[in-house]
Parts: C-alpha cells; sequence; structure tokens
C-alpha cells in the first residue's frame, strides 16, 4: 500500500515538472517571436525610408542690415543782424506827457533793464507810488510785473522804440486805502512837462517862521533833537511839510525820485543823497531816533488834515 503511495508521488512529481517544463518553453517562444517581430518592423521601416525622395533642404535667408543714415550737424547760426536796439539811447530818466509818472532806466543790455518808478497822485507830487523792476529783454521789449511801495501789485511792459520809449503799466491788485497805484500807458520822453498853475486858484501866503530859504535852509533844523509842536507844523501848507516830512530823510541821505522832491533837496547845499529808496527804507527803523519817528509820524498827521482841507 506504502509503494502504492510513492509512485503516486513520483508521477505527480514528474507531472508537476513537465508542466513547469512546458510553460517556460511557451514564454520563451513568445519572446522570440515578439523579438522577431520588431525586428522585422524595423526592416520594413528603413526600406520604406530608403525608397522615399531626398528633399532638398531649404536655403536660410540672410536679412542685409538696414543702413544707418549719417546725421550731419546742422553749423551754428552766426548773428549778422545788428541788435534791435542801442541801450545808451534809452538810460537815464523818462517823463509821461502829464507829468505825473517818471521812468529812470538805470541798467540795459539787450538781457535785462532795471528800472525805477514813480508815479505822482497829482502836480505837486504830494502822494508818490515807487518801485524798482527788473526784467528780462525780449528783442526790443520787456514783460515784468512787480508790488510798488504802498503794496499795490502790477504788470506791464516797456518797449524801446525808435520815437521814444513806450510804458504801459497797470495796476493788478491795488492796496486798500492807498491815494495811487501805478498806471501808465503811452510813449514817454526825456522833457518834463512844466505844470501851469491853475489860473483860478488863490495863493496861499506861507509864514516867513518855517521859511526854508531862512538861516540853516531847514523847515525844522532841529527836529531830530526835539519833539515839534502842533503849533509850529500847522503853519505850513500840505505841500511845504510833504517837504518838511521829507527834510528828515533826506538828512540821512535818502534819495528822492519824484522831481519836485529830488529838485528841492538838491538845490540845498547841506544835501547829499547817496542811499536808494529801497534800501534807505528797508533800514529806515534803525535811522532815525525817537525824535525823528515822533515828527515824521506829527508831521503827516497835520500834512494829512491840511490836504483834505485843500490848504
Amino acid at each position: 500500500m506504502n509503494k502504492n503511495k510513492d509512485i503516486l508521488k513520483i508521477i505527480l512529481v514528474v507531472l508537476i515538472a513537465v508542466f513547469l517544463m512546458l510553460g517556460a518553453a511557451v514564454f520563451f517562444l513568445n519572446i522570440r517571436r515578439s523579438s522577431q517581430r520588431e525586428e522585422l518592423e524595423r526592416e520594413q521601416a528603413q526600406a520604406a525610408l530608403d525608397k522615399a525622395p531626398t528633399k532638398a533642404p531649404t536655403p536660410t535667408v540672410t536679412i542685409s542690415p538696414t543702413p544707418v543714415p549719417t546725421i550731419t550737424p546742422t553749423p551754428t547760426v552766426v548773428p549778422t543782424q545788428a541788435p534791435s536796439f542801442n541801450a545808451m539811447d534809452y538810460l537815464g530818466l523818462w517823463y509821461s506827457t502829464d507829468g505825473l509818472v517818471s521812468v529812470d532806466v538805470y541798467s540795459l543790455d539787450q538781457s535785462s533793464v532795471s528800472f525805477f518808478l514813480s508815479q505822482a497822485a497829482d502836480q505837486d507830487g504830494t502822494r508818490v507810488s515807487e518801485s524798482d523792476v527788473t526784467a528780462e529783454v525780449a528783442g526790443n521789449a520787456a514783460q515784468f510785473s512787480f508790488t510798488d511801495s504802498f503794496g499795490s501789485s502790477a504788470s506791464g511792459s516797456m518797449i524801446f522804440d525808435s520815437n521814444g520809449l513806450y510804458v504801459n503799466i497797470a495796476t493788478t491788485a491795488q492796496a486798500e486805502g492807498v491815494p495811487v497805484s501805478p498806471n501808465v500807458n503811452g510813449v514817454l520822453t526825456r522833457q518834463q512837462p512844466v505844470s501851469q498853475p491853475d489860473p483860478t486858484a488863490t495863493p496861499v501866503p506861507q509864514p516867513s517862521q518855517g521859511d526854508s530859504s531862512q538861516s540853516g535852509d531847514y523847515f525844522f533844523p532841529d527836529s531830530d533833537s526835539r519833539y515839534l509842536t502842533d503849533e509850529e507844523v500847522s503853519q505850513y501848507s500840505s505841500s511845504d511839510l510833504e517837504l518838511a516830512k521829507n527834510e528828515i530823510y533826506a538828512r540821512h541821505g535818502r534819495k528822492f525820485v519824484t522831481q519836485r522832491i529830488a529838485e528841492y533837496f538838491n538845490s540845498k547845499s547841506w544835501y547829499q543823497g547817496t542811499i536808494d529808496p529801497e534800501t534807505f527804507d528797508a533800514q529806515q527803523d534803525s535811522i532815525f531816533n525817537e525824535y525823528e519817528l515822533a515828527n515824521i509820524a506829527k508831521i503827516a498827521q497835520w500834512e494829512e488834515q491840511k490836504r483834505e482841507a485843500g490848504e
């Protein structure tokens, strides 16, 4: 019985071994067939390539560089025209036909102009707007804007014309309460107009006590060392008080641009104007002493009262 079992085991092992061998044989056979198939496909593909026509390569297009134009420099233009005006012809004082405006051109060339403008309220020059202006010159003209001594703003132009000096100035913003502001439009001349006296006006006699032609050539010789009284100041007209007030300025060397005032003090042997109005006015707080400051205020007060009264 045991012998039969052993025989069966042997037979089973042999069968398993045969089955395994057959499986291995089938596996390797499939691998070989797959390899042969791949080789055949490669041979067919190569044969197809060999039969295909040879295509000539497309030549690469070479782009020619665009030529860069050479810029020819423009030669510097050499001016052949003469200057549009002769600066020397316009330096100095100019006057409006009504005598209320004077323009002192103290610096001028083809690129800039500097001038001092004086605008009076009336022929007596009792109230004067003053301005020192510097502007650029283009051709034969200049445009400018400025603020005058009263704080009014103005703008205008100046033309250096062969017939004279043309000036057009108008106030753009007038300061509150001022009696005069810049306003002129016309050709100025070198000749100062002579104001004609009003034939209907009644001459006002002037007191001899304060006559500036008296000894010392002053209205108030000691206005720098004492306080003036209302009694002595009130004796003068508004026009004389204008001069009396400026007398205190003049003794410290202030220059004047109003023609009437300038001529008056230039006639005095003691007067030497050395300080420009702008420089002087900016420093006047340190120039005058307490007597002078008080006397200037008192004279100005009486001057205003006299003017309002027509005296």
